[in-house]
């Protein structure tokens, strides 16, 4: 753990976060810089900057979560009809926090333009308005009901 990272102060519960899913090893939380609803992160609890900086089934179980929030996304009722699956490794892929982390990010047909902004402010790193937490918590209730109970 690294004290000044977000995603550690997150994974300790120093930090406040709309979560999905926790176990020993990964935390399933809402992006409260969403670049469209339902937006979530798959964050390992073990602070790592690079993929290859974690052992191989934490890695797979990594992309396993991914996969679970992704169809969980679809039957949540958020309209969902795609899905992106985002994981910037190191600064030249615009990795902007210094915590390894998965992006799964639900699609509507025709969202590009309502969401390009968003996009541009997440690769500058400047993000933009916080989500409210209240539609968060929401958020986060549906998509939980949906995920399997088999994590």
């Amino acid at each position: 753990m690294s004290p000044s990272c977000i995603f550690c102060q997150i994974s300790n519960g120093s930090a406040p976060s709309s979560t999905i899913y926790e176990d020993k090893d990964f935390m399933i939380i809402m992006d409260v810089y969403p670049l469209t609803d339902g937006h979530c992160l798959v964050l390992p609890k073990k602070h790592a900057i690079r993929l290859n900086e974690l052992e191989k089934p934490i890695r797979r179980r990594l992309f396993e979560l991914g996969y679970a929030v992704a169809e969980s996304q679809k039957q949540s009722g958020l309209g969902v009809d795609g899905t992106n699956i985002l994981l910037n490794d190191g600064k030249a892929a615009n990795q902007t926090v210094p915590h390894l982390h998965l992006h799964i990010i639900p699609r509507k047909h025709g969202d590009l333009l309502k969401s390009l902004p968003r996009l541009v402010l997440h690769i500058t790193g400047l993000f933009g308005l916080k989500r409210k937490r209240a539609v968060l918590d929401m958020q986060a209730k549906l998509l939980k009901a949906t995920l399997p109970r088999d994590l």
